[in-house]
């Protein structure tokens, strides 16, 4: 391929259809000593081997088929250098602009899909290193150099389940409301089985990337939440609500020194419109607790430390060069809240200076 960054994801997809071919070969050499009613394992096996190639049909080769547009070329240009920036461990990902929905990472090919205008802006471009934390999230427990991070992720596991554990016994002794228990077991699913990947994510985005994160979400939000405090206490939701993304994110502005960068950002927050007019359940102080939230941001802060990620703190963000995409990403928020109105001017040159240099590679 012309492009190397788009190398790994055709090995990738070629190794999946070599496999699956040669496990197809095998299920039908298998058909020969079997009866029409001993082959359910076989239709099984068969079946999984369908999805397989589906997924790569879907969401790898086209990828690979439009990775000669101009689009394409600047993303994955762009995500090799955030790669290299921020120490990534894993092999790095592919991008394509072919979303219909927002930013999404799909982790069987290995592709980070964003909407097809986002090579046209800046201001989002933050959401990148959110989808690069599910992908260290994803390989967390199988690569040696991502160790010390799981042990740190299971310790936020059990801290979550501690916590209410707790709960649950201290309320099943209350004269209060006989669902709060089976609540508190429903809150403590979501955290389990989802709340904590994207949360961690957002940290992931905020300690390699800096108060550009927190800031992209305050705009996305303000753009598409229909409740900050949005829960249910019947049926689970798959992002954490966000009130407390934000409240979390803010606690880790301030845990890596950014105090003015939070205190901004809270500002802000709390100026906007849906923050003085959506207004939580009477469930949602049983949801998102402040011991939690703070044991994840310090927790996730140690492990990354400790496999050598490099953290955004004020004094390092400041002698970043002029052409790193974390200083790059981080200013454009800055001239967008001096100066909204003639921001978009400024970002079109930005853009098209920097696809200029990407094209002389």
């Amino acid at each position: 391929m012309k492009y190397p960054e788009l190398t790994g994801l055709a090995e990738r997809c070629g190794r999946i259809i070599d496999e699956n071919i040669e496990f197809l070969q095998s299920l039908n050499q298998q058909l020969g000593s079997r009866t029409e009613s001993d082959i359910r394992d076989i239709l099984r096996e068969l079946r999984i081997c369908y999805r397989n190639i589906a997924f790569v049909e879907a969401y790898g080769i086209p990828v690979l088929y439009y990775s000669q547009t101009t689009e394409m070329k600047y993303l994955n240009k762009l995500i090799f250098k955030i790669y290299q920036e921020i120490h990534y461990p894993l092999d790095h990902p592919a991008v394509a602009c072919l979303s219909t929905k927002y930013y999404y990472f799909f982790p069987f090919t290995n592709v980070i899909f964003v909407p097809i205008s986002e090579t046209s802006f800046l201001l989002h471009l933050s959401d990148i290193y959110h989808e690069l934390g599910h992908g260290v999230l994803f390989n967390k427990d199988n690569h040696p150099k991502l160790t010390e991070l799981n042990e740190k992720y299971n310790e936020i596991i059990e801290n979550i389940t501690l916590h209410y554990e707790q709960a649950i016994i201290r309320t099943s002794r209350d004269a209060g409301p006989n669902n709060i228990p089976r609540l508190l077991k429903l809150i403590q699913y979501q955290w389990k089985t989802y709340w904590v990947d994207e949360f961690l994510s957002d940290l992931f985005a905020l300690y390699t990337l800096g108060p550009a994160y927190a800031y992209s979400h305050l705009h996305i939000t303000t753009k598409i939440s229909r409740n900050i405090y949005e829960f249910s206490p019947m049926f689970p939701k798959s992002h954490p609500s966000d009130d407390a993304r934000m409240r979390m994110l803010c606690i880790a502005l301030k845990r890596t020194g950014f105090h003015d960068r939070a205190n901004d950002v809270i500002s802000k927050w709390n100026s906007m419109p849906f923050v003085q007019t959506d207004q939580p359940s009477v469930d949602y102080p049983h949801v998102y607790p402040e011991i939690l939230l703070e044991n994840m941001v310090n927790l996730f802060l140690d492990g990354l430390l400790k496999c050598e990620f490099p953290i955004i703190v004020p004094q390092m963000l400041n002698e970043l060069g002029e052409n790193d995409i974390r200083k790059l990403l981080n200013n454009a928020w800055d001239k967008f809240w001096v100066n909204p109105n003639e921001f978009r001017r400024w970002e079109e040159k930005t853009i098209e200076k920097i696809k200029a240099e990407y094209q002389k590679d």
